[in-house]
């Protein structure tokens, strides 16, 4: 894998269609392999209000600490369903 300087390197030596080229590939690849995040507050909407009760923005919490969905629980099956796993 080519380190960022590398990188760089190479897209210097680059015509200004090329760059844009590259720009448009790069463009439609990361179009195409990511989808959208669904964004889910990470901090509860209790804590929230009370830092904006002691004077701290709402949107500090939403900026700084943003999106953690990787902390939400999967769903669970139901108990019965749990012995058969």
């Amino acid at each position: 894998m080519a380190s960022i300087e590398e990188v760089i390197t190479e897209l210097k030596r680059l015509s200004p269609d090329q760059v844009d080229e590259v720009a448009r590939i790069i463009r439609a690849l990361s179009r195409a392999e990511c989808r959208p995040v669904a964004l889910h507050h990470a901090v509860p909407a209790c804590v929230v209000d009370e830092a904006v009760q002691h004077g701290w923005p709402a949107q500090l919490f939403t900026q700084l600490i943003g999106s953690l969905p990787d902390l939400e629980r999967a769903p669970q099956p139901p108990l019965e369903l749990r012995e058969d796993l």
